[in-house]
């Protein structure tokens, strides 16, 4: 994959996880001062069950950190663990703030001057980190690039019920730079529906809305997302391609796809970037960005998710307006400091 062509290019990332997208160096040092044996000491039977089946988790949970191995899956299910997993070696406030800091650093040497990045407070309260400190951390803002807003994800895996209290409880004391909420974590056991009554409140209270939709299920998932989740962005969304009038609604209506393409392969979405929709989604007319979603975890870079897209028949100038993009369908004003 090109690695290079569009690294000068000032960029926007509207889809990247916070703990996606933790540098491996910083990741090492975690390990080293909460080696697996402690960190996991307290684990519930079932996460250690789901970490002792994948090789790759083994391996690190015996003492040997090789991060080749580790970001290697080949499955969506098995992304979710490896991802699940990483978060037992941010502990205190102290940690989170340094992979904030750690993240920030490596965006802005990718000249990425703005990005949304997706954090899943709800992990690392149950890493015993108050909600109140970490929403105090989030508020800090450098003086110096990137520009960084927040969005928090509510991860879908915990139920409507206890999101919509996380919520209640963001909103008290919500930092102005927490934008949006969206939904992660396992599509395919928690369809959109049920948060129907979370995203309502979260709209009422001022902040956008995105959801992880079209990914692990097809079409039916955005169909939700849109009809009753009234999001203003998809997440992924890649699944539209299943259905043409799906195709045409985004078109029609300017809705744009957070598009990884990288970590759609990755998970095992398509098996290949020849056979992903990019290409035919953009030429359905629909707003596409492109993003990378949890590029610790997929190996990639933004620019290299960019060069890749010549390889679909997109033309340099075709990839500076997927730039544009990012930038047009961000959800607040996405210049540099």
């Amino acid at each position: 994959m090109p690695a290079f062509e569009f690294h000068p290019q000032p960029k926007a990332e509207l889809h990247v996880h916070l703990r996606g997208a933790i540098p491996p160096s910083f990741l090492g040092k975690m390990l080293r001062k909460y080696p697996p044996t402690e960190a996991l000491a307290k684990a519930p039977e079932r996460h250690l069950r789901l970490f002792n089946n994948q090789a790759n988790i083994r391996t690190v949970i015996a003492g040997e950190y090789d991060q080749d191995a580790l970001f290697r899956y080949d499955t969506f299910d098995e992304f979710l663990y490896t991802y699940f997993f990483t978060s037992y070696f941010v502990r205190t406030i102290d940690d989170f703030r340094g992979l904030i800091e750690a993240v920030r650093e490596q965006l802005h040497q990718e000249n990425i001057v703005y990005a949304e990045v997706t954090v899943s407070l709800i992990e690392y309260v149950s890493q015993g980190i108050p909600l109140e400190a970490l929403l105090e951390a989030l508020a800090e803002e450098p003086a110096t690039p990137p520009k960084v807003r927040w969005i928090v994800d509510l991860v879908r895996n915990i139920g409507h019920q206890a999101a919509e209290g996380l919520l209640d409880r963001i909103i008290q004391r919500r930092p102005e730079n927490l934008v949006a909420i969206t939904l992660g974590g396992a599509e395919h056991l928690f369809p959109p529906a049920p948060f129907e009554k979370v995203f309502a409140k979260a709209r009422e209270n001022g902040l956008k809305l995105t959801v992880h939709a079209g990914e692990a299920l097809g079409a039916e998932s955005v169909w939700d997302a849109l009809r009753i989740l009234k999001v203003d962005r998809i997440g992924h969304g890649v699944r539209s391609i299943e259905d043409p009038s799906l195709v045409a609604y985004l078109a029609d209506r300017q809705i744009a796809l957070e598009i990884c393409p990288t970590g759609n392969i990755s998970t095992g979405v398509y098996s290949s970037y020849a056979e992903h929709p990019v290409r035919k989604l953009f030429e359905g007319g629909v707003p596409i960005t492109i993003s990378t979603d949890d590029p610790t975890f997929f190996r990639v870079t933004l620019s290299q998710e960019l060069s890749a897209l010549k390889s679909l028949g997109f033309s340099t100038d075709e990839i500076q307006g997927l730039i544009d993009n990012s930038f047009r369908y961000a959800f607040s004003d996405a210049t540099a400091l």
